[in-house]
């Protein structure tokens, strides 16, 4: 499964259907009856993380070189075929299975001893190890009996990974440090949430270099 060429990412469209796209399929439909307006996933956490995956797509692969470019997308949004050739020079990076290195896979692992756990332990709310060990999930309740299919499995570890808290989970802090807080602009279409929180690329070289 490579999670930029198959379909994985739970939306709904504008007549209410629920399906599963790509990441390029995005803007399929738009200006028609049925395009589609907004993520669906099971969880909130996972849209959360979700709109984040396809804002971090759009700004790494497809920023505007300035505002008038940034506008022309906004209001006219490109052809899926042209985001998806967008979107495949970087899908080496996204095989969530296979031979090679796999999606956000630390490769430092191979040299370290390994302890396997439940899959459920990559959801953020659940009971961390000493919890578990001690009976003490009293207000967060552990799951059991948990089965998650390859797109659910990989919408939990994006989730987990871009906002792991620091601490007691019995699993390392999140990519951007523990409790991250994200503001997203909403818009009335997926396209346009995603877009309208993309940077051009002067706003965003000022933007890194003030860090």
């Amino acid at each position: 499964m490579n999670l930029i060429n198959d379909a994985w990412i739970p939306v709904r469209r504008e007549n209410g259907e629920k399906v599963k796209i790509a990441p390029w399929q995005i803007t399929e439909d738009l200006g028609f009856d049925n395009g589609i307006m907004e993520l669906a996933a099971v969880r909130p956490d996972f849209n959360g993380a979700l709109i984040q995956f396809l804002i971090g797509l759009l700004q790494t692969t497809c920023a505007p070189t300035g505002n008038s470019d940034w506008r022309q997308w906004l209001n006219s949004p490109p052809n899926p075929d042209v985001l998806k050739n967008k979107f495949g020079s970087i899908s080496h990076a996204f095989n969530l299975n296979g031979d090679g290195p796999r999606f956000m896979q630390d490769l430092d692992l191979k040299n370290m001893t390994l302890e396997e756990f439940d899959v459920q332990a990559l959801f953020i709310d659940e009971p961390g190890d000493q919890s578990l060990k001690f009976n003490k999930d009293h207000f967060v309740k552990r799951k059991s009996n948990v089965n998650l299919c390859e797109r659910c499995a990989a919408t939990a570890l994006l989730t987990l990974q871009l906002n792991a808290p620091a601490g007691g989970a019995g699993h390392r802090t999140g990519l951007r440090g523990g409790g991250p807080l994200t503001s997203i602009v909403l818009d009335k279409t997926l396209w346009r949430t995603a877009w309208i929180n993309i940077l051009s690329v002067p706003d965003f070289v000022v933007l890194a270099n003030s860090e």
